[in-house]
């Protein structure tokens, strides 16, 4: 079973994906990458779990 993350590229999304994936569980990230603040601090938030392969991403 999947566990769906929504908003993974913030703060408390990346960390909960992070997480749920050092557990073992597969997890399906989901953002939108908005501008609401950087982007290129939303991507180098999920830079490391989506290395693990039960972590995948969907923009």
């Amino acid at each position: 079973m999947a566990t769906l993350v929504t908003g993974a590229a913030g703060f408390i999304g990346s960390h909960l994906t992070e997480r749920l994936a050092a557990e073992g569980r597969r997890v399906v990230c989901l953002d939108d990458f908005n501008n609401y603040y950087s982007p290129e601090i939303k991507r180098g938030n999920l830079s490391a779990a989506l290395k693990r392969p039960n972590v995948q991403l969907y923009e």
